[in-house]
């Protein structure tokens, strides 16, 4: 209808957002959850913004990055792991708010939009009394 506003859901506009801003054939948008697909997308944004090309999601480091969020939901703990670049943060509420945090931060900033990474994998994970810990991984 001429005028009318339609409203979708934020989790379908983030799968629908990722799906079209860097995935590639053989990534699956559908296998991730909202929060991980807003985070790919709103980093495929920035990187868009500073002339980089899109990150693809990569199956391996998706599962890296979620086995790493639940380790450290499981053990209240913020650590880094090894072998890939990589951002966690916790406490962030939405995959904008830990985006942000991100982006403005300059070492997490460099993560995201250095031109030689070419993969992504994103996690979410919550401890026993609900706070949100994020890991995102490069190559």
């Amino acid at each position: 209808m001429a005028g009318s506003k339609k409203w979708i859901s934020s989790g379908f506009l983030a799968v629908f957002l990722a799906a079209i801003v860097g995935f590639t054939a053989g990534a699956s948008p559908m296998g991730l959850q909202p929060s991980e697909a807003a985070v790919v997308a709103q980093t495929n944004a920035a990187r868009a913004r500073n002339g980089l090309p899109p990150l693809a999601v990569d199956p391996s480091l998706m599962n890296r990055a979620r086995n790493h969020a639940r380790w450290m939901a499981g053990n209240r703990n913020l650590a880094h792991g090894t072998g890939v670049a990589e951002n966690i943060g916790m406490g962030q509420t939405s995959a904008s708010e830990a985006v942000s945090s991100w982006m403005n931060s300059s070492g997490h900033r460099a993560n995201m939009l250095d031109g030689g990474h070419t993969r992504i994998g994103v996690g979410l994970a919550y401890s026993s009394n609900g706070t949100p810990y994020w890991c995102q991984q490069f190559r």
